[in-house]
């Protein structure tokens, strides 16, 4: 059985072939792999197309530059399928030389986490933020940087931003100007600003979200709060309103100048070039809001969503 299955999935041979090899029936063999699927020993893991025509209305609507729609219906986890679909698109857009960006978040370790191992040349990944946390510990940019380039080492130089651990404004900003102060920081951060294609989250406003919002409940803001200044949902720790517009609320400020991070102007001058991929990976319709304001915003110009979602953004 156990040969039939090797030589059945993972060689390709026909049913013919496979009962010459192992001198049985056909019938034999036909039998065998019903067999191991009634057993167990086959999993079946569907891969749907992509629906088209969402990811042309998406495209055409929002001007983005390309759009990707994961079909309903797959495995059932919408974070694991999106990062299966924007592994896929990435390892199709990447080139050896490149700088790659990469934000924080659980969709995006999916993401990382789907890529198939091989070799880059010169390949350069930079966070697009650091951290500053010792206790909300999050899936951070440094993390999934580390992540990344265990796949495609050794060819590949990997980079960090240091952590700070600060809560008065006055602080931070002290701190942040002698980071910066550091030729090695200040090469690193710049470079961040300046990647070839950046890969992005986008986090909701919402109660038990971790991430951003656990960050902002220690800064003293809840997730009523937030959503009293406007804000929607989050790319790179920076939040934004309903508009597309970062919400720069003094209260907000010590949260969102805490770390060293491409801002998200920086994200929307990226978006504008033609030669400039940034592409932000977010699914579910509990993230509508959140989507509509980064779209709004134009801080992405590759959306990789799945079908629900696109569904309701284009207003189906």
């Amino acid at each position: 059985m156990v040969q039939c299955l090797e030589l059945f999935y993972r060689q390709g041979l026909n049913q013919k072939d496979i009962a010459t090899t192992v001198g049985v029936s056909a019938a034999t063999v036909s039998r065998l792999l019903k067999r191991a699927f009634a057993e167990g020993l086959v999993h079946v893991e569907l891969t749907l197309p992509r629906t088209h025509e969402l990811e042309a209305e998406l495209i055409q609507r929002f001007k983005l530059r390309d759009a990707v729609v994961v079909g309903a219906g797959g495995r059932g986890d919408v974070k694991e399928e999106l990062g299966a679909a924007a592994a896929g698109y990435f390892e199709k857009v990447v080139e050896h030389g490149m700088r790659v960006g990469l934000s924080c978040g659980y969709t995006l370790y999916q993401t990382v986490r789907a890529l198939r191992e091989r070799r880059f040349r010169d390949l350069s990944l930079f966070p697009l933020s650091g951290e500053s946390t010792l206790k909300l510990v999050d899936i951070s940019p440094n993390t999934l940087v580390g992540m990344m380039a265990a796949k495609y080492r050794p060819h590949v130089t990997a980079y960090a931003l240091p952590v700070q651990h600060l809560v008065s404004l006055r602080q931070i900003d002290r701190e942040r100007r002698r980071l910066l102060r550091d030729p090695e920081v200040r090469r690193i951060y710049d470079a961040a600003q300046a990647v070839d294609v950046a890969l992005c989250g986008i986090g909701m406003i919402g109660e038990g979200t971790p991430g951003f919002c656990a960050l902002a409940e220690s800064y003293g803001l809840s997730v009523k709060r937030l959503r009293q200044l406007g804000v929607v949902g989050e790319i790179n720790y920076q939040p934004f309103d309903a508009e597309g517009e970062i919400v720069d609320h003094p209260e907000l400020r010590a949260l969102v100048r805490r770390l060293l991070s491409v801002d998200a102007g920086r994200l929307q001058a990226l978006s504008k070039r033609e030669d400039r991929r940034v592409i932000a990976v977010a699914g579910g319709k509990d993230k509508r809001a959140a989507v509509e304001g980064a779209l709004a915003g134009a801080f992405m110009n590759v959306l990789i969503t799945d079908e629900d979602l696109a569904g309701s953004l284009l207003g189906r």
